[in-house]
């Protein structure tokens, strides 16, 4: 899959800072001692909750909210709940038609006219009139087949990179 961001870029160094608050932290406590390590159990649990919490661009519903755009050497993207600070979040998905491959340009031309119309049904404005971005991925050949790898998935955030809490739904910004 392909990301494109057609006419605003995410501040890279707000990306850096998302995944530093979102890997960095490390636990305390008020009594001066230093944290306990967790338990084995409970580390494991951990590893469990992040790897379902871990999809394939293609795998994205609309709703589903996440850490990143999928620009990182990881394709698995981290999902966040949505009412939790969070800098992309899925507004609209759908397959381009079966058949043979239309070539990257076209695919990608077919993408930004589908995720543009429903920026607007979903946002309540137009892009080019937005505050907003929006980011796309659209398939590439190599995972083209008539049963699968045809998915377009938009994503909006604020064009600073900030995060956002909750849903941009209707949000007319």
């Amino acid at each position: 899959m392909m990301i494109v961001a057609p006419k605003r870029y995410f501040l890279p160094v707000a990306l850096l800072c998302t995944a530093a608050v979102l890997n960095g932290c490390t636990p305390g406590n008020d009594d001066g001692a230093p944290p306990s390590a967790p338990s084995a159990v409970e580390s494991a649990q951990a590893v469990e909750r992040q790897a379902a919490s871990e999809v394939a661009p293609k795998d994205l519903q609309e709703g589903q909210c996440m850490a990143d755009s999928g620009t990182a050497a990881d394709p698995n993207l981290q999902l966040l709940p949505c009412e939790e600070p969070h800098p992309f979040e899925v507004f609209a998905t759908t397959d381009l038609p079966a058949g043979d491959y239309p070539g990257l340009g076209e695919a990608d031309a077919q993408a930004q006219e589908f995720c543009r119309s429903e920026f607007a049904a979903f946002i309540g404005l137009d892009y080019d009139a937005s505050a907003l971005d929006l980011q796309y991925f659209y398939p590439v050949e190599s995972e083209w087949t008539d049963d699968g790898g045809r998915s377009v998935v938009c994503l909006v955030g604020n064009a600073d990179g900030a995060p956002s809490t909750g849903t941009l739904r209707g949000s007319n910004e």
